[in-house]
């Protein structure tokens, strides 16, 4: 999440006034033309196709082909369209480094924790298939609650690249100790962990990409870190964002409502408009 995404999320959550205009953008033609141009210079050994708005198919000399979708990063940049060089330089770089990742060894000390919303594991299988994609990904996850799952991803400085089931046979530690691990790894990968906010409203930093897996550290979870009227409840609208707020804090949990719906509506890595309550050292769906 970029600075200014933050600082807009931090403003409104506190319920003072903000607004922006954001000029005129490409259209999702323009967008994807000018990013297969790129990706045409960086790798003249493939063909570049455009099969569709936000759709490339790379064909490689021996006739393999393999597909990016730049649904994700269009939304990015709709949301900061002068941040355009940057959202596309930061995918091009992620692409490169990927066309090699597959096959790379494990490095289990890199093995990360990303929590997603469960109805996320069907929905990308489904939007795969209608995008041609005959046999989808799958995934290696725990279940953290009824809404949430806990996949496990390979971090490197560009990229996030999800584990699949027969990656877990490959690793040397058990697959019931890798959350443990995934969580150790992570805390060692994080910057510093902050909350920004006041009056029991917050908005909890860590990097930008894995806010919404602190729910995982138990030790964040205390009044001595974070001061709320009530039990913890927190919204994780999109990746990138963690808002917390207190159970008996009315007027905030209406706010915090409004926001994550409307972050998620806008949002260009969606996560759940849910909100979610710390009980018993666990998160569950919250309802008042």
């Amino acid at each position: 999440m970029n600075m200014k995404r933050l600082i807009w999320t931090l403003i409104s959550f506190l319920g003072l006034i903000t607004g922006c205009s954001k000029g005129d953008i490409l259209t999702p033609s323009q967008f994807t033309a000018e990013i297969a141009e790129i990706l045409r210079n960086k790798a003249p050994e493939l063909r570049v196709v455009v099969v569709r708005d936000l759709e490339l198919k790379f064909i490689s000399k021996d006739g393999s082909d393999s597909q990016s979708f730049l649904y994700n990063i269009y939304d990015a940049y709709k949301l900061d369209p002068k941040e355009k060089s940057a959202i596309i330089d930061q995918y091009v770089a992620s692409w490169l480094e990927n066309r090699t990742a597959a096959s790379e060894e494990i490095d289990e000390q890199r093995i990360v924790p990303v929590i997603k919303d469960k109805a996320w594991l069907e929905e990308t299988k489904q939007s795969l298939r209608a995008r041609g994609e005959t046999n989808p990904p799958e995934h290696l996850y725990d279940d953290l609650n009824g809404d949430l799952v806990i996949l496990y991803a390979q971090d490197s400085p560009r990229n996030i690249r999800y584990l699949n089931p027969s990656d877990a046979a490959k690793l040397k530690v058990a697959r019931s100790e890798l959350r443990e691990l995934a969580c150790s790894n992570l805390r060692s990968l994080l910057p510093r962990i902050e909350p920004q906010g006041e009056a029991g409203q917050y908005v909890i930093t860590a990097g930008g990409d894995y806010e919404t897996s602190l729910l995982l550290f138990d030790e964040i979870w205390s009044k001595d870190f974070i001061d709320v009227d009530g039990d913890f409840v927190v919204a994780i609208p999109e990746r990138g964002l963690l808002l917390v707020t207190g159970s008996k804090n009315n007027e905030s949990i209406a706010r915090l409502k409004t926001l994550a719906k409307k972050l998620y509506d806008e949002g260009s890595y969606r996560l759940t408009p849910r909100l979610f309550v710390r009980r018993n050292g666990k998160f569950a769906r919250f309802e008042e």
